[in-house]
């Protein structure tokens, strides 16, 4: 479906001037004005007439976009923000990125057009594009008739301008990493996930200097969230031949593949190699032996969004952008040779 944001990229100009130019909202020169039409007649581009004559009013439903929906992880905080919104009226859209930034434009780009009244964002951006990609939102979101309020889901950009209910990864990756150590382990390989998501793997290096280990690239592989991925990483550094006696999984799901490998090589676990994930879904206490994680309080994460976007909806944009960062903590199994311990965070 072509989008407002085709019609820019098309005509060379801002999404903000075809709104304008659409919605005549401002004066926009006649040569700018016959580029923007002739580019949406190109296009065959369908200005939506009720969303033209919108203004204020509500449609009463919500995007919610987010990198990996098909996942063990989003599951649960998708159904506290679709139950949520049902209580107050509101339908639910959500999407699937798949981690690609371009699908995610896209998908906003598309949600504006319909004159949604809010979207949930978790987004895939990397950390060092914020800044410039909160440029790119505020752009994406003008070309509403109406205002458009967007929460982010699991990432801080309150800095940017954008109201934001978020974890701590990076401390959450400390605790993990620390607990491997504090149970014997000096030689830690860790299964990374895309680079947008870098605080674990920040503090998988971050902690490794501090106590003295080196940092050696041949134990870390990337994975892509799935257990297929987590199983194809551990055989990839398990093929370098080094001493191994710790992995950190930077999610639970990508730790099920790990532990498969592992056994395949014929390493016990947690006595030859111990084994800490990420977020505590329900298979950690399913897995043999079970899974030492980080907890990540995913139903908490996913109402404390929605009421947030229902109040900016309900009541405009507070003058400083919310922030709210949930408290994580470690769960101590099998895996890595404890019982059934939480710790919290620290």
């Amino acid at each position: 479906m072509t989008t407002i944001k085709d019609v820019a990229k098309k005509a060379n100009v801002s999404i903000s001037t075809v709104s304008h130019v659409i919605n005549n909202t401002k004066h926009v020169k006649k040569s700018t004005k016959d580029r923007v039409n002739d580019a949406i007649s190109e296009l065959n581009y369908k200005t939506n007439i009720f969303a033209k004559n919108l203004k204020s009013q509500s449609t009463k439903h919500i995007g919610v976009i987010l990198i990996d929906a098909c996942g063990l992880f989003f599951p649960y905080v998708l159904k506290e923000i679709m139950n949520e919104a049902e209580k107050n009226g509101f339908s639910l859209t959500f999407f699937d990125t798949n981690c690609k930034i371009s699908i995610e434009k896209n998908v906003i780009a598309s949600l504006v057009d319909q004159c949604v009244d809010g979207i949930i964002l978790s987004s895939a951006i990397a950390p060092s594009q914020k800044e410039s990609y909160s440029h790119e939102l505020r752009e994406l979101l003008s070309a509403s008739p109406k205002p458009i309020p967007l929460v982010m889901l699991e990432r801080d950009f309150s800095d940017y301008g954008f109201d934001s209910v978020c974890t701590n990864t990076y401390i959450g990756g400390v605790m993990a990493v620390n607990h491997l150590i504090e149970s014997g382990c000096k030689n830690i390989a860790h299964i990374a996930v895309p680079s947008g998501q870098g605080g674990r793997s920040l503090a998988y290096q971050h902690v490794l200097e501090i106590n003295n280990l080196p940092f050696n690239p041949e134990y870390v592989e990337i994975g892509d969230y799935t257990h297929e991925s987590g199983y194809r990483c551990m055989k990839k550094i398990l093929e370098h031949n080094l001493p191994i006696d710790g992995v950190f999984s930077a999610n639970d799901q990508m730790a099920v593949g790990v532990v498969r490998a592992l056994k395949e090589a014929n390493l016990d676990i947690p006595s030859d190699v111990k084994v800490i994930g990420f977020d505590n879904v329900f298979l950690c206490d399913s897995l043999a032996p079970p899974l030492s994680s980080i907890h990540v309080p995913k139903k908490e994460l996913g109402k404390k969004s929605i009421d947030l976007l229902l109040e900016r909806i309900k009541n405009g944009p507070a003058k400083i952008p919310y922030k709210e960062t949930l408290k994580s903590f470690l769960i101590a199994r099998e895996s890595t040779g404890g019982g059934n311990t939480s710790f919290n965070q620290r």
